[in-house]
């Protein structure tokens, strides 16, 4: 499938403007007094005495030699006082900006919790269903802990902060991950295992509004042989505003460029993607499906050189597709200006049919998500690679990109 794609150039405009100053005036007028002063020259051939007098003009000739110092001395001072204030004041912010989190977690004032479901499967049903719902919150939310549990069939669960206005508390079919593109939803948190908990550093916290709406998709399989009822529920752990420090985001990372020949083992080549600069990553996992066997992430100084790459993801536990290890980093890893991931990913196809990209569970996927504060808003970013026959840049990230809204194409 091509990727159209059209690049805009932006004219920019440039002016001049000429400063005239009214100090050639001034000159001409000097040399007019100067002139005057041939006319008290001819006074004195006829009366020195006189000339003697009036030759104080020669004197007045001083004063304007002495009014025209004082401009300089007022203009150097200027020059040294809106000079100095200035450098003092740009170099201040980048003090502020520091975060110092507390040394110990504040206390958790509330939970609200939500839930998906229920509805039957029979054995080998597949299926990814959708709700809408109100949470309820009178008062604004700063949620700092996020607790998930689902019922046995679970692919994998994602739940969303949604602007949407109507619930849908009745389940019904949707596509993942679409949704994120929209700028309705973005993704809070992406579950795979049965119990799963997300703490925050202290004092960090993802903002809900009053009322906040919970958008939650779930991708169920039905892989045992009697029918099963899926279900999934969220707890929502937050606490009090005076305990916030930075707000939370998501980077939701990927690349959909690969095919997986029949009988046999794929890793793609490492892809790097950029991290916002100078945020704090605290958590991140990766994600396949069945025919998963790793996702290898690092933290990358270069974009072109992985020699200073540190291995960040797996660490202690080893990838499982279907368990895939979450993490946590305390102290949250650092990304100055410069710095991103590197990733990739390897899968066994033990199959007799290839195999390409897709949401399906008979089809593969390679993504990580991580989360970080400060916030600078939820990003998208894929590495389209040959797809679209290679006309898209090696990164697009959403938003931002002319081709966001191409890329559901392939999500």
């Amino acid at each position: 499938m091509l990727l159209a794609y059209a690049v805009a150039a932006t004219l920019g405009m440039t002016g001049c403007l000429d400063d005239d100053s009214a100090a050639p005036g001034n000159v001409d007028d000097t040399a007019a007094a100067d002139d005057t002063s041939a006319g008290d020259d001819t006074l004195s051939d006829e009366d020195t005495s006189t000339s003697d007098d009036t030759g104080s003009p020669t004197d007045t000739a001083t004063p304007p030699d002495d009014t025209a110092t004082p401009p300089d001395d007022t203009t150097t001072p200027p020059d040294e006082d809106t000079t100095t204030p200035p450098d003092d004041d740009t170099s201040t912010p980048p003090e502020d900006t520091t975060i110092v989190l507390p040394a110990t977690p504040p206390d958790m004032i509330g939970t609200e919790t939500t839930f998906i479901g229920d509805w039957d499967m029979n054995p080998g049903q597949e299926v990814t269903k959708c709700v809408v719902r109100r949470l309820g919150n009178a008062d604004e939310l700063w949620v700092s802990q996020i607790r998930t549990e689902l019922a046995a069939g679970s692919h994998h669960m994602i739940v969303y902060k949604s602007s949407e206005t109507e619930e849908q508390t009745e389940p019904f079919n949707c596509t993942p991950f679409i949704e994120t593109l929209k700028g309705e939803t973005f993704p809070l948190m992406i579950t795979q295992i049965p119990n799963e908990t997300l703490t925050f550093p202290n004092g960090v916290a993802f903002r809900f509004e009053p009322n906040q709406m919970i958008r939650i998709e779930a991708h169920y399989l039905n892989y045992f042989p009697d029918p099963i009822t899926a279900h999934g529920d969220i707890h929502f752990d937050h606490i009090a505003a005076e305990d916030v420090v930075s707000e939370a985001n998501m980077l939701f990372y990927g690349n959909p460029d690969f095919n997986l020949p029949p009988g046999q083992t794929v890793t793609t080549p490492w892809r790097y993607l950029s991290v916002p600069d100078d945020s704090r990553i605290f958590a991140v996992t990766g994600h396949t499906h069945q025919y998963g066997t790793n996702v290898e992430i690092n933290r990358a100084t270069s974009k072109s050189d992985d020699s200073g790459d540190e291995p960040i993801y797996p660490l202690d536990s080893p990838y499982l597709w279907d368990e895939p290890p979450v993490t946590q980093f305390d102290p949250a890893l650092e990304f100055p200006q410069g710095v991103g991931v590197r990733y990739r990913c390897t899968w066994d196809n033990t199959t007799n049919q290839s195999i390409g990209f897709g949401e399906s569970a008979n089809k593969e996927m390679c993504f990580l998500w991580a989360y970080y504060y400060p916030s600078q808003g939820y990003r998208i970013c894929v590495n389209p690679g040959g797809i679209g026959g290679g006309v898209a840049p090696d990164e697009v990230c959403c938003p931002g990109s002319p081709l966001c809204g191409l890329i559901s194409q392939f999500l």
